[in-house]
């Protein structure tokens, strides 16, 4: 924290503190709604994933994939069809 010192000392009180507003958006009740909060809500709001445009089953399927590859995702290559499939689930409604 001591590193930190010198950046937060320079910024005046009233920018340093603010507050994010309540989550509020949430995946559908079910097991796609489920799966999707277990795997992607810990980097994506729900917002932001369901207001994706739609994607084809081979678009989700990449974005799984670069999720994992890229970015270091946590996600099991066994449970692509299932994400996938929830994916198109939520996007649907």
């Amino acid at each position: 924290m001591v590193a930190m010192s010198w950046l937060t000392a320079s910024i005046p009180a009233q920018l340093a503190r603010f507050t994010l507003p309540a989550e509020t958006a949430a995946f559908p009740a079910g097991p796609a709604g489920e799966l999707l909060t277990q795997r992607c809500t810990a980097c994506h709001s729900a917002d932001l994933v369901t207001r994706q445009p739609p994607l084809t089953a081979e678009k989700w399927q990449a974005t799984v994939t670069k999720m994992r590859e890229v970015y270091r995702a946590p996600l099991d290559p066994a449970q692509d069809g299932r994400l996938v499939a929830a994916l198109l689930a939520v996007q649907n409604r």
